[in-house]
Parts: C-alpha cells; sequence; structure tokens
C-alpha cells in the first residue's frame, strides 16, 4: 500500500457534488440507508458525476498507482473503479465526500478461468466491508513491511497486537491482498493478478539496486534517501514502489 496525502477537494469537483445534492430526492435518503436506499445514491447520485474528471484527479494524486496493491491504473472505467473507503452503502454524507474517495484496479474482477472468477483483491474483495488500515495514515503506511516472498504484513512493533491484528485481517482478508490465505495468513494461492509474485520481483529488483550501489560504494543512508527521493519526485510512481522503498531503507 502507498500513503496517499489526500488535497483539498478541487473546486470543480466539489461544485459537482454540490449539484448532486441539491437534488430534493437527497433529502430523502437517511444517512445510514438501507440496501435499496444504497442502490439509489448509488445510481442516482454517485453515478451521475463526472467520474473522468475524478478519476484523473484521484488517480493523479495517487501518482497512478492503485491505493491498495500499488498496481498501474489509468483514467478508464475498464481500468480503473473509484473505491470507497468508507463504504458507500454505509454513509451517504461520506459517498460525496472527496476525503473518502480512491482510485482503485478492479483487483481481477473482470478476468475469469473458465467462466468462474478467480481470487480477487483491491476493491474487488473489499467490497462494503468497514476497514481500518488507512491510506491517509502517513506513519500506519510507515509501519507496513514485504517479505522477500511477496507477502505484506504489518511491523510487530506498531502499536498493539489487537490493533495489528485487525490492520492484518484488512490486508489479508478484506483486500485480499495476500491472495488466499489460511487462518494464520499463510499463503495458499497468488491473486488472479499474480500481486505477490510482482511484490516479490519488486523485493528482488530492489535487492539488486543495494547490490550494484555496494559494489560502486555508493551505499550509504544518504544516497538511498536521495535514490527515494528522486523516485517519489516523478508525476507517476513506479508500480510497488512501497516494496522499492521498504527493501532499500533496510538495506542500510
Amino acid at each position: 500500500m502507498i500513503y496517499v496525502k489526500k488535497s483539498s477537494c478541487p473546486e470543480d469537483i466539489q461544485k459537482d457534488f454540490d449539484l448532486q445534492k441539491a437534488k430534493p430526492e437527497w433529502n430523502d435518503i437517511p444517512e445510514e440507508p438501507n440496501k435499496e436506499q444504497a442502490r439509489i445514491l448509488r445510481e442516482e447520485f454517485f453515478d451521475k458525476l463526472n467520474k473522468d474528471q475524478l478519476r484523473d484527479v484521484l488517480i493523479k494524486e495517487q501518482h497512478g498507482l492503485c491505493v491498495y496493491c500499488m498496481s498501474r491504473i489509468e483514467n478508464t472505467a475498464e481500468s480503473t473503479v473509484i473505491e470507497h473507503w468508507y463504504p458507500l452503502s454505509k454513509s451517504k454524507e461520506k459517498a460525496l465526500q472527496y476525503e473518502n474517495l480512491f482510485a482503485s484496479c478492479y483487483g481481477g474482477q473482470k478476468e475469469t478461468v473458465k467462466g468462474v472468477h478467480r481470487i480477487c483483491c483491491c476493491d474487488a474483495k473489499k467490497h462494503d466491508a468497514s476497514i481500518k488500515v488507512d491510506p491517509r495514515n502517513e506513519r500506519m503506511m510507515e509501519n507496513i513491511v514485504y517479505y522477500s516472498d511477496g507477502r505484506i504484513d504489518f511491523s510487530e512493533s506498531y502499536a498493539t497486537a489487537k490493533i495489528r491484528n485487525t490492520l492484518r485481517g484488512d490486508l489479508w482478508y478484506h483486500l485480499g491482498l495476500n491472495g488466499s490465505v489460511k487462518n494464520d495468513g499463510a499463503m495458499l494461492a497468488d491473486t488472479t493478478t499474480e500481486l505477490v509474485k510482482k511484490r516479490k520481483d519488486a523485493y528482488e529488483a530492489a535487492e539488486d539496486m543495494l547490490m550494484v550501489l555496494d559494489e560502486d560504494n555508493e551505499l550509504s543512508p544518504e544516497r538511498v534517501e536521495e535514490i527515494i527521493a528522486d523516485m517519489q519526485a516523478q508525476d507517476i510512481w513506479n508500480e510497488y514502489i512501497g516494496v522499492t522503498m521498504f527493501v532499500l531503507r533496510q538495506g542500510i
């Protein structure tokens, strides 16, 4: 996952939100909608937004990466879904709240094998679940760790065991970022998008970078931070940049 520094809501986006909220029917929907009211909220309000404009802003804010898995996303309905961090089905106000919106990949839900959907992740796995792992929380994101086999986890030093277990549950089960897993977190199978394998490849590529730096006598905390700063200065970030930064910093 990546830390997303949310900006204030762009004026054009806010105007679009306000236009939807000005409809008389908006007042007919309670803050906690039932299933039918949530359907109306999505179809008659959220889906009436200028999605191309909203996706474009969110993707730029996330440097071209899915908020959850860090894979590449584009400003098309086929590539990217606008994700409600706190589910639309559980809050009318947050349904049209910029702070609550992110750009996510489809997590493999469009891919099938013999007509059967395979193991999904990200938005496709999360559905209407309320999660605690928060991409807006910089300290929380800094305590995500990656293993050489491609798995994602939380640092044992972060928060309390109870909180860590809740957050791990979000990563492993609600977001499916480790594919299909057992109750103890052991991985059974990768996702349809081969997310775990791709993180493993990113891990190994970062290790190769460290080796080259060492061979060139350039391996130092200052040089590593310089490389990371150059990566983050780009408008579009490399896929799985979180893995790369983690490995580089662990290697010094």
